[in-house]
C-alpha cells in the first residue's frame, strides 16, 4: 500500500521513498535539522543527524520542509502535528501524530471519524478525539 503525505498548508509531497521528511526544531532550542519518519503508520522508526538527539518527553516542532510552516495541529492539541494522507484510491485523511519525543501516538481521521489509531500512547489523546466527535454529532442533531 502506497500512501502519499502532503503538507496541509502548501500541499507539497513530503514522502520520499519509504520515509516522510520534515524539518524539525526542538521547542526549547534553536537547533534545527531534517528528520525522516517511516511512512508506514504505526512504525516509529526515525532517521536523523546524531546531533539531533532527543530526550524522551522533549517537545519537537515539525515544520514543512517546502513552505516552512509549522505542522502543529493548532486548535486540536498543541502536542500533535498533522499532515494529509492520500491513499491509493485518492481518498484524503488527516493524520495526527505526537510531537513529544518517545511518545507513540498516531490517529487517522476522516470527516471527524477515527479510522485508525496506532501507538501505545494513543490513549492519552483518545478522550480528546472522542469528545470532539461527540460535539460534532450534537451539532448535527
Amino acid at each position: 500500500m502506497t500512501n502519499n503525505y502532503l503538507c496541509p498548508h502548501c500541499k507539497a509531497y513530503l514522502r520520499i521513498w519509504k520515509n516522510i521528511i520534515f524539518t524539525i526544531r526542538k521547542c526549547d532550542d534553536d537547533k534545527k535539522g531534517l528528520i525522516l519518519l517511516d511512512a508506514e503508520l504505526g512504525n516509529y522508526s526515525v532517521i536523523s543527524h546524531p546531533a539531533l538527539h532527543f530526550i524522551e518527553g522533549e517537545c519537537v516542532e515539525f515544520i514543512c520542509p517546502v513552505c516552512h510552516k509549522s505542522l502543529t495541529a493548532s486548535g486540536i492539541n498543541d502536542h500533535l502535528a498533522s499532515v494529509i494522507m492520500v491513499d491509493e484510491n485518492n481518498e484524503e485523511y488527516d493524520v495526527y501524530f505526537s510531537k513529544v519525543a518517545g511518545e507513540h501516538s498516531t490517529f487517522v481521521i476522516k470527516k471527524d471519524d477515527i479510522i485508525e489509531k496506532y501507538g501505545e500512547n494513543s490513549s492519552a489523546y483518545m478522550n480528546y478525539f472522542m469528545s470532539k466527535l461527540k460535539r460534532q454529532m450534537n451539532k448535527k442533531e
